[in-house]
């Protein structure tokens, strides 16, 4: 009962492909969440500069660790660039279609 449970799950979750005419594959949809990106924060902890990797279109709000809010930015193809902020501990809160994953960074 097991197995074939596993089974019906693993079909489930498998990448759907539309139909074609020809041997050509003409769309492929994947589901993929937003904990599955890498969302890198770097260098940390941070001299001056920080840089916040994550999916090109999410939105990226800022925190300081005493819950101050610092500011919101829409995530380009180059990450943000946050070269602006003071000293201090901050929490990094990235959202896309509906998830969040946040990250904490340092600032020295």
């Amino acid at each position: 009962m097991k197995k074939s449970t596993l089974f019906a799950l693993l079909l489930l979750s498998a990448p759907t492909f539309a139909q074609s005419s020809g041997s050509e594959i003409e769309e492929v949809s994947v589901k993929r969440e937003l904990a599955s990106y890498q969302v890198i924060v770097s260098p940390n902890p941070s001299v001056d500069d920080v840089y916040i990797n994550a999916p090109e279109g999410s939105i990226c709000q800022i925190v300081s660790a005493s819950g101050t809010y610092v500011g919101t930015w829409e995530v380009r193809e180059n990450g943000i660039d946050l070269n602006d902020l003071g000293m201090g501990s901050y929490i990094a809160v990235i959202t896309m279609k509906g998830q969040s994953i946040r990250r904490r960074f340092v600032i020295l």
